[in-house]
């Protein structure tokens, strides 16, 4: 599509739809100049904008389209397209909202570049970027004074029937689009004289019209003519012209014959008030049918014959409100039959055959009825269509058995004594019927159904899964009576009932299949007490400046009453943003289009919560119309309707394209009237609530509010509640801020002055002192100092946080500036953006080198002796302190002995090269921290680590007992085992300094991935991540297994996860040097982890490495179930005995057969048949990444 290009196009004035376009990746080329859509005609009576299943789309890149006149956008199923969020969708006029469903969402970038014509700014004066792509901004919004009429400076110079802009200032033939209507190059309010208006936006000719083929109608150009007119063509014209009577429509069927099975067809005969064919309806199912064939068939008067089969849904034909006739003809009879009636399971009633208005009656020409299988429609219904026919029925055509025999015909009146409304329920009560034999009579039955207008009738459709728009409840009979002088009466309430809601009903009672009558009452109505509305729907607060804000809302979904006024309340919000965070002017974070700036020193952690803090509330710092959303059953059945609309037109247009209705002009719009404002003043911006009472006015779909005399750029939270005769709603919230106010960010000149320092040695380090400004823009955050050398043109800026200003009311000059006379200015930024410079004032900075270089001599020989004098204090108390260490502790258990007494090596630090933050993890043994270390790794001066260390207090023995695991920890050098970094022991804390692994235990990490976790923060596991885990944990336990250590404690819990997802094995407080022997035999002390311990040790307390290699299966076990507990439901003793029975854990939800299998080889009862680790690394290699072969042990 590279190569096509329409750049004169302006104005679409129907809908612009693309559906499955392929190669097409953006339409900035294809339609550069389009700037108005008019919506004239709409796509699924919704839409003007569709972008359906378009799978190259990559952005719209409609840079030039200002205005939307009607309808709404749908952008669906486009799984490339980007740069949806940031285009401002109010500003294309008062559309619907748009659907956005299924498009790429996750993954776009979506940043608009750095053109900062995109940047504008939204309602609470706040600036963001809005953009249909990269570097293609979106027009900036007209003034409110002239709406969608400005020019491409957004100014208010096109002429007042302009729209969506103009080429030149106040010319109507300079107009990009029309407001009202086009003709000739020129936009006009009303047509000129000769012309017509057609398609509610363009004027043609007389002659225009008739090469059309449509029909002059009073100043207009038709396509079709109004009801009860009809189409006359005079002298090159065609007019409308009312009809004599009755105006006919002729449809004629296929081979003579129009056949109606589902809503869809009723296309075929939609407006016929003639129809030659025979009428054959056959409907299996389908919702609201009654409805639609009335809708379809309103106006039909006449048919060659009709013929109703296996229609589940009808309950009676009344729908045919106009039929006045069967013709009967012989071509059209089916079977002899003109009427055919044949298996209704549930029709009840025909249409109408009598007392017509013209005082008609219905007539058939020809053919005999046929009516059979129809059990719940009584012969006297039948018997009035028989008497029409010319030829005589026969009970081979009319069963006196198989029609009406489910239903008591003969009905005698029942009579309502009372309706009475309790408030939440209805009571009715009517008289019981007098009946010889009791036992026909069931009880009663009330059928009831909301009806806005009194005119409900008893026999409507019934959908396909049975349903009736009629609601039952069934009464039992309550007295029995042989008098049939007694009245007697039955009652009983209905409930559940909407409130302030007209309510149609009528009781008939239920008898038995042998009754001989029956009873049934009029229709009659009641309406249900008022209620509590519903809150406003709709609310929108609009920032008009910086003491005003317009309020917009409308009624109630559920009004529940008549609404006759609503609340509104406001109340001044205290910014909430804590200054100690703040280091930078707001202007560069809070909006998403970063400024030009040379004070840059703000963290990206501190702009999320300025941001949060700004715009609490919900939609204070966004467009407060949120787009529309359905839930999941509505979307795919929204979703699968709209796209058979799409195809069935697509089809449709295949076969009535036509060229004679094109025209090469532009489209209109319809102006919105404005509803005025009603003014409600705040005297003073206190921070109290005010309130404001707005009666309905008859007539507006709209209501609105103008809030007046608010602070500048100040949040308020606003609640308007609906209130009727019963109640008031509960409301509807959101927050809105003002606009900011010009001038307010600005220091006072007269209060900035220069501070000397108070070190007469050192005066360049002085400082600047000013007072804020008093009624900023919200708050003051951040201030700029620029420094200019009077020689010199381009100064140098510096950042003042506003708390180091508000400790001391002042900022100190930065270092590095040379000696010599300098102009120093202040610029504040507030919450709303940068303010104004203040003045400058003059100081200088003096040149103190020469004076004092013989104090600076001595002063340096002074301190050379001072570290000299320490260095050697240090190192005797050193050496002295070794001493007593190594006579202390010379006799240890001999057990272990090869680790021996702790001696400092090349492993130690300084304590004072260790840094403690903040505690990340607890136990028994003591307390681990996160921190960081200087020079523990080659090439780094400050490492962050994890450091390991006790409690405090303990004694010497326990000190040293905890130093053993770095002596342990020291052999180990493997990527897959956490590494050593440093030991601090030459104190009374000693401290083990390891490798940082950022995210925690692998216990802790499986859990936060479950999906249902509480504080879900990880991502789901994929299972090529969980083989990468298991091989990562195999391959550091064979490093281990290789240089005869055994871990005893191998779990989730002591495996640690790095930044990468990296596994490494951790927690060597029970690893156990097994160099001169094969096992490692301990007495039953201690708490042994017993759920992931082998048999052998269990019941012998044997350890090596193939009692670590059971431990393994479980871990295994831990990853697959996201670290469920070993052995669910049974107590530590239960899980040993079973464990040492020979038992093992059965195979997870959803594991793979892989997975489980080697567990199983790992739980062999027979230490001898399980793998060894280099053998399950081997078993996972081929899962295993790239990253992992370059630095494995394997």
């Amino acid at each position: 599509f590279y190569r096509y290009s329409f750049p004169k196009l302006k104005v679409i004035s129907g809908y612009l739809l693309l559906y499955r376009v392929y190669n097409l990746h953006s339409l900035r080329r294809l339609f550069p100049n389009l700037v108005m859509i008019g919506g004239s005609q709409l796509f699924y009576d919704k839409y003007s904008l569709v972008i359906y299943e378009n799978h190259d789309l990559t952005e719209l890149g409609l840079g030039n389209l200002k205005y939307i006149k009607k309808g709404g956008a749908r952008i669906q199923n486009n799984g490339q397209l980007c740069y949806l969020d940031t285009i401002d969708w109010a500003r294309l006029g008062k559309i619907a909202n748009p659907v956005l469903l299924d498009n790429k969402d996750e993954g776009c970038i979506n940043h608009c570049g750095a053109n900062k014509k995109c940047a504008a700014e939204n309602d609470d004066g706040f600036t963001k970027t809005f953009c249909w792509g990269p570097n293609l901004c979106q027009k900036g919004a007209c003034p409110d004074e002239c709406l969608h009429a400005c020019d491409a400076e957004n100014r208010c110079v096109c002429h007042k029937e302009c729209l969506g802009g103009c080429s030149r200032p106040n010319n109507a033939s300079a107009c990009h689009a029309c407001n009202h209507l086009y003709y000739n190059q020129t936009c006009y309010a009303n047509c000129p004289r000769g012309t017509l208006m057609a398609d509610d936006w363009q004027c043609v000719t007389s002659v225009n019209c008739y090469e059309r083929n449509w029909n002059e109608h009073d100043g207009q150009c038709l396509e079709y003519c109004p009801t009860g007119y009809k189409s006359e063509k005079i002298v090159k014209k065609n007019r409308c012209v009312m009809c004599d009577g009755q105006c006919d429509k002729v449809c004629n069927g296929i081979e003579g014959i129009v056949e109606i099975t589902d809503v869809k067809s009723l296309e075929k005969v939609r407006g016929c008030t003639v129809l030659r064919a025979q009428l054959r309806i056959t409907l299996t199912g389908g919702s609201e049918v009654v409805e639609k064939l009335e809708a379809a068939l309103v106006e039909l008067r006449e048919v060659g014959s009709l013929l109703v089969r296996r229609s589940f849904p009808l309950v009676s034909l009344s729908f045919l409100k106009s039929f006045r006739r069967i013709t009967g003809e012989d071509d059209y009879l089916y079977k002899h039959y003109s009427v055919y009636i044949v298996e209704n399971k549930n029709l009840k009633d025909l249409w109408k055959v009598d007392s017509f208005k013209d005082g008609t009656n219905f007539t058939i020409g020809g053919g005999k009825a046929y009516f059979q299988y129809n059990p719940y429609l009584c012969m006297d219904k039948i018997d009035k269509i028989s008497n029409l026919t010319a030829e005589i029925e026969d009970e081979n055509d009319i069963s006196l058995l198989s029609n009406g025999d489910s239903v008591t015909c003969v009905m005698e009146k029942l009579e309502i004594v009372s309706v009475t409304d309790l408030g939440d329920v209805v009571e009715i009560e009517w008289k019981n019927i007098y009946v010889k034999d009791y036992r026909t009579l069931i009880g009663y039955q009330i059928f009831y159904k909301k009806s806005k207008y009194e005119n409900a009738t008893r026999y409507l459709a019934v959908d396909g899964c049975g349903r009736s728009s009629w609601s039952v409840q069934d009464v039992l009979k309550q007295t029995e009576s042989n008098n049939p002088d007694e009245v007697t009466t039955t009652h009983t309430a209905l409930d559940k009932l909407s409130p302030y809601t007209k309510y149609a009903f009528y009781v008939i009672t239920s008898n038995t299949a042998n009754a001989k009558k029956g009873a049934e009452s009029d229709i009659h109505y009641f309406t249900t007490s008022p209620s509590t509305p519903s809150p406003p729907q709709a609310v929108v607060a609009k920032a008009i400046n910086s003491t005003a804000i317009n309020i917009t809302w409308q009624a109630p979904l559920y009004p529940n009453g008549v609404v006759h006024q609503y609340v509104a309340k406001w109340v001044r919000q205290r910014e909430t943003i804590d200054l100690k965070l703040i280091d930078i002017p707001p202007a560069s974070l809070i909006n998403n289009n970063p400024i030009e700036t040379h004070c840059n020193c703000f963290s990206n952690m501190i702009l999320n919560e300025i941001k949060f803090s700004i715009s609490q509330g919900g939609n204070a710092a966004c467009d407060c119309r949120k787009q529309e959303s359905l839930d999941s059953k509505e979307k795919v059945t929204e979703s699968v309707d709209f796209e058979d609309y799409l195809i069935t037109r697509l089809i449709s247009y295949g076969h009535k394209r036509s060229s004679n209705v094109t025209t090469n002009v532009t489209t209109s719009t319809t102006v919105a009237n404005v509803t005025p404002f009603v003014p409600a003043v705040a005297p003073t911006p206190t921070f109290y609530m005010l309130e404001q009472t707005v009666n309905t006015t008859s007539n507006r779909t709209e209501e609105s509010l103008l809030i007046t005399g608010l602070h500048h750029f100040s949040e308020y939270y606003i609640e308007v509640s609906a209130c009727n005769q019963a109640s008031c709603s509960s409301t509807a919230v959101m927050t809105r801020r003002t606009k900011k106010l010009a001038g307010v960010d600005k220091i006072n000149d007269n209060s900035l002055k220069y501070i000397p320092g108070l070190d007469s040695k050192q005066p360049k380090r002085g400082a600047v002192a000013w007072i804020a400004p008093s009624d900023p823009n919200g708050l003051i955050v951040s201030y700029t100092l620029e420094f200019t050398k009077q020689d010199q043109v381009a100064g140098r800026n510096e950042c003042c946080s506003v708390t180091k200003f508000n400790e001391k009311g002042s900022c100190d000059i930065p270092d590095g500036l040379s000696p010599g006379k300098y102009r120093v200015r202040v610029l504040p930024y507030s919450l709303a953006s940068e303010g104004e410079w203040s003045r400058s004032i003059d100081f200088s900075i003096e040149d103190i080198s020469t004076g004092n270089s013989s104090l600076m001599i001595v002063l340096i020989v002074a301190a050379i002796f001072i570290i000299i004098v320490l260095v050697g204090l240090v190192l005797l108390w050193r050496n002295r302190f070794n001493s007593n260490k190594a006579q202390t502790y010379v006799s240890v258990n001999p057990e272990y002995s090869s680790v021996g007494v702790y001696e400092p090596d090349e492993y130690e630090i300084a304590e004072d090269n260790v840094e403690l933050l903040t505690e990340i993890g607890h136990g028994h043994f003591g307390k681990v921290f996160e921190g960081f270390a200087k020079q523990v790794v080659k090439g780094e001066k400050k490492t962050r680590v994890a450091v390991k260390t006790l409690h405090g207090n303990e004694s010497v023995s326990k000190r040293m007992e905890f130093l053993k695991e770095a002596s342990v920890m020291k052999a180990f050098n493997s990527h897959h085992v956490v590494r050593l970094l440093g030991v601090v022991s030459i104190t009374k804390r000693p401290m083990v300094v390891m490798e940082f692994m950022s995210k925690g235990d692998l216990k802790t990490y499986l859990r936060s991935s479950r999906p249902d976790a509480e504080d879900h923060k990880e991502e789901p596991l994929t299972l090529q991540q969980k083989l990468q885990m298991c091989g990562e944990i195999a391959d550091g336990m064979s490093y281990l297994s290789e240089t005869k250590y055994v871990h005893r404690d191998l779990a989730a819990r002591n495996c640690l996860v790095h930044d990468d997802l990296t596994v490494k094995i951790g927690d060597f407080g029970l690893t156990r040097d097994v160099y001169e022997t094969d096992y490692y035999r301990i007495d039953s002390r201690g708490i042994l982890p017993v759920r992931w311990m082998a048999p052998e040790s269990l019941k012998d307390g044997v350890f090596d490495s193939r009692s670590d290699v059971w431990s393994y299966g479980v871990v295994l076990w831990e990853i697959a179930t996201l670290a469920e507990q070993p052995y669910q439901g049974q107590q530590h003793d239960q899980v040993t005995r079973f464990v040492i029975d020979g038992g093992y854990m059965e195979k997870p939800k959803d594991c793979p057969k892989k997975l489980y299998d080697m567990m199983l080889m790992c739980w062999h009862y027979s230490p001898s048949m399980r793998p060894t680790f280099t053998e399950i690394v081997a078993s996972l290699a081929q899962d295993l990444n790239d990253h992992f072969k370059q630095v494995s042990f394997f």
